[in-house]
């Protein structure tokens, strides 16, 4: 019972259809345009429709030639009836819309009974096709004076263009054929422009050929795209590829475009305002990218479609104000945006059916795209040409100006070479002049430096002084007493010599006897003993001065030897202990340090130089506090160095005289006290030495000097 019924309406539309007409193919060597009346057609708006309950549904007629249904997310069903008057028995259906996602063939005989169904998608492998072509394709079998009913279901994400072709398998192929002949010379010609360009990329370093090269290689791919050979040839076993590729294509399409626009006209620098807006396409643009990564892609689809209209329109404008200003290039890029606008409108309009669907619509993006390839290539040329002519004009003007600064220079020159000899002759006399100042210089300074050295001398000979003193006033001091002592000698002595043996001899014994108790011989005995005793030690004391003295001028020894500067130390301080106040502490500590290469002499210097500013410092300290003065020396060896410190409990230095303690003439002595080399001389004879000395103080803490000498 239920398959009568089917058959009742399947019969019942049946002869519904047979007001269709029906697409006849007469002639084996032709293919035959599906168009208008010919084909019905069937929106379902949910996807929900299923074959062949389809049947049964109402179809209307197409108005246009070839049905176009713009970007929709419905699934399109249409019917077509088709009669075979050759004699061939297989026919090839065509369907010439490579992008469309999911199409299904039905195929029916006139009596309802179906006959075969193939389902095509680009979801699948293209390997998995029965017929190995980018566009979908159908086998029919009809024998002569045949007809069948064709039913096309099919979906989108894109525009849904659906041109069908009918005919016999060779003439369908042949036509395939032409087709892939005409995009293989398509093919040829880009690869061609972007070959050309790219060497001339590397030769002349110019980003507009890099742009110009990757919107070439993006404009075939476009069309690759739309034509399916991408799919066919570039990713036939990776079909998730198809998903994205006609957004993400189209989206690097048009952002090569405006980049290439951008550095070709230079618009960074031409017009900011103009730059700003080219960003603003491209940004544009990346919402597309978004919303096909967000899996919106009819969406995305919209977007790139109307980004590249609206940008389209923008450019052809500015293009238009440029060229009007007489910029070069701008006129070139006019007249190839012009041609592929050209080329995209009959596109549209051929899929808006107000243009015939023929091979001058077919063909019109790829004429356009390559066209316009070959003109921004001439353009690039061009371009290069006007940089060799503004290069050439730049030279001759180079030259020009060249020539004449040259004339400028010999005239110059003569004014120069006179200024030149006045100049000459002043600084002439003026060198003279500071050579006489640098002798009188030279001669101040050594002069500043003897009176230093007397200086030095002065206090180094009073304080012997004061040291010989003190043991030459034992001498002198005991010799008029001794002297007396040896005279009451004499006379005893001579009253024995003046004995007149012819006398008698007891009385006068008796009258020497008694003188000696008158000078009481005995007491001067002992103070003659007494008297010699203090005479030796003062000339011992004055003996071990001179020593101290010799040891620390060391006048008898070579130059450079091998000392201890423990016993510099010692000498030095013999020397100047004079100078020490009453209340005051000496800290000796005198480690085990090996002898060490040096000037003697100088190094005592040195030494002596500091001792005396720590303790004219000392004393400073002592009339400002009344606190008692310490002077600290100590010696140790660290690093293959000597190490001397001399301290004091002074007041210190202030930062800024810490830094200018070792400069020549620098003194914060009263005017007279002193010349300021003390110290510059003492940093002289250490880095003579090899050495270096350093300086810790702190403002009412004291000063700390730290001389390193090397061992050899």
């Amino acid at each position: 019972m239920h398959k009568l019924i089917t058959i009742l309406f399947l019969s019942f539309f049946i002869i519904r259809a047979q007001g269709q007409q029906v697409t006849s193919i007469d002639d084996s060597k032709k293919t035959y345009l599906v168009t208008h009346a010919q084909i019905e057609y069937l929106e379902d708006q949910k996807g929900q429709y299923s074959f062949p309950s389809v049947t049964q549904m109402p179809f209307q007629s197409y108005k246009g030639q070839v049905p176009n249904f713009f970007i929709s997310h419905s699934v399109f069903w249409l019917r077509i009836r088709v009669r075979n008057n050759t004699d061939f028995t297989r026919l090839l259906i065509s369907l010439s819309h490579p992008t469309l996602d999911e199409v299904v063939f039905y195929a029916m005989k006139t009596d309802g009974a179906l006959i075969d169904s193939v389902m095509m998608s680009e979801k699948e492998p293209f390997g998995s096709r029965a017929n190995k072509n980018q566009n979908y394709l159908f086998n029919v079998t009809m024998d002569k004076g045949s007809e069948q009913i064709i039913y096309i279901k099919l979906y989108a994400s894109e525009q849904i263009l659906v041109p069908i072709e009918v005919g016999t398998i060779k003439s369908i192929q042949e036509g395939l054929a032409l087709k892939d002949l005409v995009f293989g010379l398509y093919t040829g010609l880009i690869l061609a422009m972007f070959l050309y360009n790219f060497f001339l990329l590397f030769s002349t370093n110019d980003k507009s050929y890099f742009y110009y090269i990757l919107y070439v290689l993006l404009v075939g791919l476009s069309q690759a795209m739309l034509q399916g050979y991408s799919f066919r040839f570039l990713w036939p076993g990776i079909p998730g590829i198809n998903d994205y590729a006609n957004v993400l294509i189209p989206f690097f399409n048009g952002i090569a475009a405006a980049e290439f626009i951008r550095h070709f006209l230079n618009l960074k620098q031409l017009s900011v305002k103009l730059n700003r807006r080219m960003l603003i396409i491209e940004l544009a643009y990346c919402v597309a990218f978004v919303l096909c990564i967000l899996k919106f892609r009819q969406e995305a689809q919209v977007v790139v479609q109307f980004v590249a209209a609206a940008g389209s329109a923008y450019v052809l404008v500015m293009l238009s104000n440029l060229s009007y200003r007489k910029i070069r290039e701008a006129k070139f890029l006019l007249l190839a945006w012009t041609v592929f606008l050209c080329s995209v409108i009959i596109f549209v309009l051929r899929n808006a059916g107000l243009l015939p669907y023929n091979d001058l619509t077919y063909y019109a993006l790829q004429i356009g795209s390559a066209a316009e390839a070959i003109l921004l290539s001439l353009a690039l040329a061009d371009k290069i040409n006007t940089y060799r002519r503004e290069e050439e004009l730049a030279r001759k003007e180079a030259l020009r100006v060249s020539r004449e600064n040259e004339q400028l220079i010999k005239e110059q020159n003569i004014v120069l070479e006179k200024e030149v000899m006045i100049r000459t002759e002043e600084l002439q006399h003026t060198n003279e002049e500071l050579k006489a100042a640098m002798i009188q210089i030279q001669h101040t300074q050594a002069k500043l430096v003897e009176n230093e050295k007397m200086a030095s001398l002065g206090q180094l000979t009073a304080g012997i002084a004061h040291e010989i003193n003190n043991p030459i006033n034992f001498v002198t001091s005991n010799i008029r007493p001794l002297e007396a002592d040896v005279m009451d000698l004499q006379k005893v002595i001579r009253r024995y010599e003046t004995l007149d043996l012819t006398k008698e001899v007891p009385p006068q014994l008796l009258d020497i006897e008694k003188f000696k108790k008158e000078i009481d011989l005995e007491y001067v005995y002992e103070e003659i003993a007494i008297l010699l005793s203090g005479i030796k030690e003062g000339a011992s004391r004055t003996s071990e001065i001179v020593k101290g003295l010799k040891s620390f001028a060391r006048v008898d020894e070579a130059n450079w030897k091998r000392v201890d500067i423990n016993e510099g130390i010692d000498s030095t301080l013999l020397l100047v202990k004079n100078s020490f106040p009453q209340n005051f502490q000496l800290i000796k500590e005198l480690g085990a340090i090996p002898r060490i290469e040096c000037e003697p002499g100088k190094i005592n210097q040195v030494i002596m130089n500091i001792v005396t500013n720590a303790v004219q410092a000392i004393l400073e300290r002592i009339q400002e506090d009344g606190k008692q003065g310490v002077l600290t020396i100590k010696t140790w060896e660290e690093d293959q160095m000597v190490k001397v410190s001399i301290g004091d409990n002074g007041m210190g230095m202030t930062e800024e005289v810490k830094n200018k303690i070792f400069d020549p003439f620098f003194t914060t002595k009263d005017v007279g006290a002193g010349t300021g080399l003390g110290l510059a001389i003492v940093q002289g004879i250490v880095e003579r030495h090899n050495g270096t000395i350093q300086v810790f103080t702190e403002r009412g803490r004291g000063t700390t000097f730290v001389i390193s000498l090397p061992v050899r």
